[in-house]
């Protein structure tokens, strides 16, 4: 009776639940070896996302956590730029993903 009284509770108050995801990415550093650098021997890192039209919105700067290192927490990665690497349709065929109008 319990379970058929919560079923029910459940059933009547539910409602909407949704998440958003980046579909993936990557981090990639690369090392200064210009001696005459004022960076010289410092490390570039570089945060790559990628994410469909309908995924989380990435503006702004990044934090990635740095463990097992006695004064660096962190590593703030400043958003630098942004570019839609979507492919387009080919004649004749199916277009492809349209964020604005979405053929499927």
């Amino acid at each position: 009776m319990k379970k058929k009284l919560l079923f029910l509770l459940l059933s009547i108050f539910s409602f909407n639940i949704s998440a958003s995801h980046f579909v993936g990415g990557e981090i990639t550093w690369e090392c200064n070896t210009d001696p005459l650098s004022p960076d010289y021997g410092k490390y570039t890192f570089f945060l790559t996302i990628y994410q469909d039209c309908d995924g989380i919105d990435f503006n702004g700067s990044y934090d990635i956590t740095v463990h097992n290192h006695p004064s660096l927490s962190s590593i703030n990665l400043p958003l630098l730029s942004t570019a839609d690497i979507s492919p387009t349709g080919v004649a004749g065929s199916v277009p492809c993903y349209n964020c604005d109008n979405q053929p499927f």
